[in-house]
């Protein structure tokens, strides 16, 4: 089963864009036979496990030894520390999706990026929803050094709305960047 990580801010209020373009991303993963692989708690994780559930998908819950995973996440799984999740996060995935905000979310980008440049999973898509992402991506990028980095920067996809970020995802036609190529990477 393709298996779509979906990160972003556990604090993404049910009434906010976030949610809702994390709902709606979770229905269309669900529509197309992919799993959400995501940190299951709250925020963007809750709406991408209700919008897979509301359409009868599957969702993967990582989380912590502690804490209690929302109410929608098909299956858990817990890790020890922190780094474990992150990678748990990482190898259960073949491609990521990051909506924006959120100081975890800038570390999950950071853990995934160095992963793919320094060769640790291989390349796969890493779509980034909106603008908000695009310095520290940037810096992700420009900063890379391994036998991946080059890999690394062809992965990135900036798309402006949620069909175009699955569509990435899955390796369709939402694949180039609306607004061009991200400073320091090589052109899609």
């Amino acid at each position: 089963m393709f298996s779509i990580a979906v990160l972003g801010s556990s604090r993404a209020a049910e009434d906010s864009a976030d949610y809702r373009h994390a709902l709606e991303i979770g229905r269309e993963i669900a529509r197309r036979g992919g799993r959400i692989v995501c940190g299951g708690y709250g925020g963007v994780m809750e709406a991408v496990c209700r919008g897979a559930s509301e359409a009868g998908g599957r969702s993967l819950g990582i989380l912590l030894s502690s804490g209690e995973p929302n109410r929608w996440v098909s299956e858990v799984v817990r890790e020890e520390d922190l780094a474990g999740r992150l990678r748990r996060l990482t190898t259960e995935s073949n491609a990521a999706i990051f909506l924006p905000r959120g100081l975890g979310t800038l570390l999950e980008i950071a853990w995934t990026a160095e992963s793919v440049a320094k060769a640790h999973v291989p390349p796969r898509p890493l779509v980034f929803l909106g603008l908000f992402w695009r310095r520290a991506v940037a810096l992700a990028v420009n900063e890379a050094a391994g036998p991946g980095a080059e890999a690394l920067g062809r992965s990135i996809r900036l798309v402006s709305t949620p069909a175009a970020a699955v569509d990435a995802a899955f390796g369709g036609a939402g694949r180039e960047s609306p607004s061009g190529a991200i400073p320091g990477t090589p052109s899609p």
